[in-house]
């Protein structure tokens, strides 16, 4: 039985971390970079010490009765492309590691969903954004003060509704 199956780290994140590898835990990013299953990936299901094989969702093998059943790679095969942090142990081992390289590592770690495109948590942080925005206008209306910059945005962003809706109603003409 192993206490933890270190894993190799992709190029992007040893260049971040400064290390070549890291404990693997269920929640992890991984992709395969050998054996029959080359260049697929997924999230790490299960993490079996005692065989010292990991599970990814997304790669299973057929049973005889054509039920699916997880497959389990050898960590030597596997890559990590992407960290849960969501343990704060993990988070200060990693900062630990990469400060023995001189290395600082933010504070805030990345979030581990793969499902979302970049460009729709754009959308969905601005749009929680304007929520918290209306929130703290309303408490610094209470002690009298706005700050300049939730001004810009809002005027920035009133205008770009302002100049949408003038664009509909030509649409609407022509």
């Amino acid at each position: 039985m192993k206490s933890k199956l270190n894993v190799s780290l992709s190029k992007d994140l040893r260049k971040k971390y400064g290390i070549r590898n890291f404990a693997v835990v269920k929640g992890d990013i991984v992709t395969v970079k050998s054996g029959g299953k080359k260049s697929e990936g997924g999230k790490v299901v299960d993490v079996d010490r005692v065989a010292g094989k990991i599970s990814i969702e997304g790669i299973t093998i057929a049973k005889a009765d054509g039920k699916q059943k997880e497959y389990y790679l050898d960590p030597r095969n596997i890559r990590i492309t992407r960290l849960d942090l969501s343990k704060p142990e993990r988070l200060q081992r990693l900062k630990f590691l990469a400060g023995q390289k001189n290395i600082q590592v933010e504070d805030v770690p990345e979030p581990v969903d793969t499902t979302a495109t970049e460009s729709a948590p754009a959308l969905e942080d601005e749009s929680s954004s304007l929520g918290g925005e209306d929130e703290v206008k309303d408490s610094d209306e209470d002690t009298g003060k706005e700050g300049p910059e939730e001004d810009k945005d809002e005027l920035t962003l009133d205008d770009l509704d302002e100049k949408d809706s003038e664009d509909e109603t030509d649409d609407n003409k022509n």
